[in-house]
């Protein structure tokens, strides 16, 4: 597992990191991060890579605080570090658990658990999605290149994609003139075959831009989706 150790102090973490990498996690301890994330003056697609924040208990309750609320990742789960008493006299919230100083390997394993079972449970999740989604499309009568093109729209969202970027991804190559014509004629193609459900456009054309799906497209997907199923946040993790 991945976790981000956040701290006033790296060497005073030397301990307690060493035992997290006996544990086989990957740890990152940093303190800059720790002062970037205070004042948002950081790239948030770094925190993707992390499952887990651990916040030391050289932190001030209001440091960690107003960090979280910078790190609005649904998918991140928060630790902090502090006394056993502590531990047993305040509930989880805001922390998914609390690791007191003193715990041991063993300890330490459950506590971690958690994130490790809610980060399955999400990428089990996505997985389900996707499979969802494809099964959805194979109800459509298309054919491979057109259902690659669709997938990958879905992917993008709202967002108007490229008819350059299409071309690369499908067809693995430098975007030729001859290259964005046959993207041109699949995009026609599957639009003739979803013009009854979907209207002139199931992909539609923004001139000068690219390629997006129909909201039409979106609405007919979301009615079968299956929901992401997230684990509740335990209440006290007594060790």
């Amino acid at each position: 597992m991945q976790l981000l150790l956040l701290t006033k102090v790296p060497l005073y973490e030397e301990n307690f990191e060493r035992q997290l990498k006996q544990l086989g996690n990957e740890v990152y301890c940093s303190s800059n991060m720790m002062t970037a994330l205070k004042k948002g003056s950081f790239d948030k697609s770094f925190l993707n890579q992390f499952e887990a924040i651990i916040f030391s208990e050289t932190l001030y309750d209001m440091e960690t605080q107003e960090i979280m609320k910078q790190v609005s990742q649904e998918n991140i789960k928060f630790f902090r570090r502090s006394t056993e008493s502590k531990c047993d006299e305040m509930a989880c919230a805001p922390f998914d658990a609390w690791i007191p100083l003193d715990s041991s390997l063993g300890q330490l394993r459950e506590i971690l658990l958690v994130a490790e079972l809610t980060s399955l449970a999400n990428k089990d999740a996505a997985h389900v999605q996707q499979v969802a989604v494809k099964q959805k499309l194979s109800e459509l009568s298309l054919k491979l290149k057109q259902k690659e093109i669709v997938y990958y729209l879905i992917q993008a969202g709202e967002r108007t994609v490229p008819r350059e970027e299409i071309s690369q991804q499908i067809w693995e190559k430098a975007p030729t003139k001859s290259v964005l014509a046959s993207l041109s004629k699949v995009v026609s193609k599957v639009n003739d075959k979803l013009e009854n459900e979907f209207g002139d456009e199931a992909i539609q054309t923004v001139w000068g831009q690219g390629y997006r799906l129909n909201k039409k497209f979106f609405d007919y997907l979301e009615n079968d989706l299956v929901e992401q199923e997230v684990i509740p946040c335990q209440s006290v993790i007594k060790v």
